[in-house]
């Protein structure tokens, strides 16, 4: 009886034991990278212009997502890198645009600007920032958090708000282009000063960065292999600082020398951006974080946030269709090539997981939707559709500056006045939105009180439900007609709920994941509970988006 009993005893120990013993399988390493405007469609356009190593290796060897949406507007890059990295969309994270109007202080505010800290790395005061207007945790702080802050956080743009909102609250350190010097710089959030690496990587004498303002930007590829371009000079494109027309190739040298606006505001190194030298300077910064931070050498999951923004300013100033758009996709390529394999080399492969997608994708530019595509689509302008609005409201309610700001048709009323003049505020959103609507280049008017009290799924009125924040969020939306902009005839600009600004990429890659692809639609607040449930851990504060479900390897 005693040898039953002990063999029991023994054979219940060892099935416990079992349930006690939780073995968990984590990548050393999550990189997560936002390429800035990318639209979906730029994978196929330029998939025959691109190498082996960079985006066919995502694709060839990884998980796409070939349906991923953004759902909520406006699609743009603050509140896009918010909601990638918390997985929640403005209404819950509360960064609604990149500026917005503050009621409370009166005034409009940029989303990561915060007087309260200093520059560390320059004198300049481009360092001010924070995240304390994010609402929620994201991503980085849980990794902060689940691994009881021995994890490693740390983020890298040439864009202050698409490094700060990605390492969130927790972040070890969050890394951006100083325009004034050419420095990376941070904010004394994160640090008291830099480490000892990046200020001999500031003050040597032999910058990367000072070596690329003398330097050209020039075609990669023979000429004729742009065909998924419109010819190199058309009159879509904006001019680049020193050129007469929008050609190869471009002398950085030469458009510091001619560029005078920067020069009297001391933004000398800002004209960086607008080239490849940009994403190029953000994957030497990851490497060297990646060198000199101890990052995926222990067993705690370290998190790298890398986001190339210089796709952006290329699409904004030459628009989808132009070679320099292409060009810029083709030498990002060998950016994510030269950034894997750095990744391969230190971690080793199958280490670490990729995630990558984009803030917001981007409108084609209306002009050549009139000119080449035959559709009705105008440039508008924000300062007179706001003028037309005021001269509607005045003669309704009597003389008074009513309209406080209007961000491409994001209006503010001055809500001070209207209850100085005892008016009733739905009363005044509703006049403002008939006042949108008696524009013929206006598809539809939203006013806050309606968001406020009921709830939308379905369409554009969907989508700015989800980007509605009754603190901050504007008193009236004025959505205006697919393809119109409010933007200048050259380049093209990205905000609103259509498909071309919503569609991204998604894609997912190495660590247990397989090769594979799915065209079922997704969210990009579904990005960071889907790493979340890779590291077994909680998902953002304000997450209420499922995991993508992959069928990882065993």
């Amino acid at each position: 009886m005693k040898r039953v009993i002990l063999s029991f005893l023994v054979a219940f120990m060892s099935f416990t034991s079992s349930f006690a013993q939780f073995t968990e399988d984590k990548p050393k390493a999550v990189v997560g990278i936002i390429v800035d405007q990318m639209k979906y469609d730029y994978i196929s356009r330029y998939w025959d212009n691109f190498g082996e190593g960079g985006f066919k290796k995502l694709v060839n060897d990884g998980y796409f997502v070939r349906n991923g949406q953004y759902n909520y507007a406006p699609t743009v890059t603050g509140p896009g890198h918010a909601s990638v990295y918390s997985g929640t969309s403005p209404a819950y994270h509360s960064i609604v645009n990149n500026n917005f109007y503050d009621r409370e202080k009166g005034k409009g505010v940029y989303c990561v600007d915060d007087k309260r800290y200093t520059t560390v790395g320059s004198d300049s005061k481009n360092g001010q920032k924070s995240p304390y207007r994010l609402a929620t945790t994201n991503l980085s702080d849980e990794i902060k958090w689940a691994s009881n802050f021995r994890s490693k956080v740390y983020a890298v743009s040439i864009k202050d708000r698409s490094a700060v909102l990605p390492a969130g609250h927790a972040g070890d350190g969050a890394y951006w282009l100083d325009e004034k010097n050419g420095n990376w710089i941070t904010s004394s959030f994160y640090m008291k000063e830099l480490p000892q690496w990046l200020t001999d990587l500031n003050e040597g004498k032999k910058r990367p960065i000072d070596k690329y303002m003398k330097s050209d930007w020039t075609l990669s590829l023979p000429i004729e292999r742009y065909g998924a371009s419109t010819e190199d000079s058309t009159a879509y494109e904006s001019l680049f600082p020193g050129k007469s027309e929008p050609t190869f190739p471009y002398s950085i040298k030469k458009g510091v020398a001619s560029d005078r606006v920067r020069a009297k505001t001391g933004r000398k190194y800002d004209i960086i951006k607008g080239t490849p030298y940009g994403n190029t300077l953000v994957t030497e910064m990851a490497m060297h974080i990646i060198d000199n931070e101890n990052y995926g050498q222990d067993n705690f999951t370290d998190l790298l946030a890398v986001s190339y923004s210089s796709t952006d300013y290329a699409g904004h100033a030459y628009g989808p269709q132009s070679m320099e758009v292409e060009d810029m996709y083709i030498k990002l390529d060998k950016e994510l090539e030269t950034l894997i394999n750095h990744l391969d080399e230190k971690l080793g492969k199958g280490n670490y997981v990729i995630f990558l997608t984009a803030d917001h994708a981007g409108a084609q530019n209306a002009g050549f939707m009139r000119d080449r595509m035959n559709f009705e689509a105008v440039n508008i302008s924000s300062k007179e559709d706001t003028q037309a609005i005021e001269t509607v409201l005045n003669a309704r309610f009597g003389e008074g500056k009513y309209v406080a700001s209007n961000y491409s048709g994001q209006l503010y009323l001055d809500r001070e006045l209207i209850k100085e003049k005892k008016l009733d505020l739905e009363e005044v959103q509703l006049a403002t939105a008939e006042a949108f609507m008696a524009m013929p280049q206006y598809a539809a008017a939203i006013i806050g009180k309606d968001l406020e009290r009921n709830e939308y799924t379905l369409g554009y009125k969907g989508l700015i439900y989800n980007g509605f924040n009754p603190r901050f969020s504007p008193d009236v939306y004025g959505v205006l007609k697919s393809h119109n902009m409010d933007y200048g005839k050259g380049g093209t600009t990205h905000f609103s709920p259509y498909k071309y600004d919503t569609h991204v990429p998604i894609m997912f890659y190495g660590w247990n994941i397989p090769h594979g692809e799915t065209h079922a639609p997704h969210t990009i607040t579904e990005i960071a509970p889907t790493v979340c449930s890779f590291l077994n851990m909680n998902y953002p504060s304000g997450c209420y988006s499922n995991p993508i479900i992959i069928p990882m390897k065993k």
